[in-house]
C-alpha cells in the first residue's frame, strides 16, 4: 500500500479542500479577519503554523479567498522578476560579445587608413564629452501616511508637498516606512484623471529604507501641483501631493 499520494492526487485534494473553505464558511461582515498584513505575512511564511490566524483562515471564506489572490500574486512577481533576471543576462551577454567583436576587429576606416605618422603640426580632433541624458532626483514618502486621508477642515497644520524638476528623471523614490520590496508601478496625474507619466521598477530595501530606483519623464508636464501614486503591482494604490517645478 502506498504511504504518500500522487502530486496528481495531493492537488486535486487541495482543490476539494479549498472548494469546501471557498464555500462552507461564510463571513460577509468579516468578524474576526486578521486583516490584509497578516494574510500577507501568511502568504510569505513569515507567521509560524502554531498562529490562531491559521485557523481563522480555514475557518473564513472570505480570508482565504483574499489570501489565495495573495498567493497568487505573489508567484506572478517572482515570475516577472525571474523573466527580467533572464532577459537582463541575455542583453549583458549580447553586448559583452558585440563588444569583443568591436575592439578585436578594426573598422573599415581604420583598415583603409594609411600607416603614416601624423604630420608635423597636425592635431587629432577630439570630440567633447556627451552629457548626462536623465537629471539625478529624489523623492521622499517616509512619512507618507499609512492611509489616504484628507487633511482635516480647519487643521492649522500645512505640510509642503515634495518637489520634483521638469526632466528625464533618474528618480530615487524613498517609500512609506514598512513598504515591501518588490516591483511597484508608479503614475504621475491629476486627481481622478488619467496619467501623465508612468514607469514600472523593482524596489529594494537598503539600511532600512525601501528605495524605488526608476527612469520617468516630467519635462512635457506642466509646473504645478500633481498626484504622485504608486503601488505594488496587482495591489491597491496610494497617493501623495507633489510639485512639479
Amino acid at each position: 500500500m502506498r504511504d504518500k499520494f500522487s502530486q496528481r492526487e495531493d492537488r486535486a485534494l487541495h482543490q476539494a479542500l479549498a472548494s469546501v473553505v471557498m464555500t462552507q464558511y461564510p463571513n460577509p461582515d468579516r468578524k474576526g479577519c486578521p486583516g490584509t498584513r497578516i494574510l500577507q505575512a501568511i502568504a510569505a511564511k513569515s507567521i509560524p503554523m502554531r498562529d490562531p490566524a491559521h485557523e481563522h483562515v480555514g475557518n473564513c471564506s472570505p480570508c482565504f479567498a483574499e489570501l489565495t489572490e495573495i498567493r497568487h500574486a505573489l508567484h506572478r512577481r517572482k515570475l516577472i522578476w525571474a523573466m527580467s533576471t533572464a532577459a537582463a543576462a541575455l542583453i549583458l551577454a549580447a553586448v559583452t560579445y558585440f563588444a569583443s567583436l568591436r575592439v578585436n576587429r578594426p573598422t573599415r576606416e581604420e583598415a583603409l587608413q594609411p600607416s603614416s605618422p601624423v604630420p608635423t603640426g597636425g592635431s587629432i580632433p577630439i570630440a567633447p564629452p556627451s552629457q548626462a541624458e536623465y537629471e539625478t532626483a529624489l523623492l521622499d514618502l517616509r512619512n507618507a501616511s499609512i492611509t489616504r486621508t484628507a487633511q482635516p477642515a480647519g487643521s492649522s497644520l500645512t505640510v509642503q508637498p515634495p518637489e520634483i524638476p521638469r526632466a528625464r528623471l533618474a528618480l530615487t523614490v524613498q517609500l512609506p516606512i514598512g513598504s515591501e520590496a518588490g516591483w511597484y508601478e508608479v503614475e504621475i496625474r491629476k486627481m481622478n484623471q488619467s496619467a501623465l507619466s508612468t514607469a514600472t521598477g523593482q524596489a529594494a530595501i537598503e539600511d532600512g529604507v525601501t528605495k524605488l530606483r526608476i527612469s520617468m519623464e516630467t519635462n512635457s508636464i506642466r509646473p504645478g501641483e500633481y498626484e504622485f501614486a504608486w503601488r505594488p503591482i496587482n495591489f491597491n494604490w496610494r497617493s501623495q501631493p507633489i510639485v512639479i517645478r
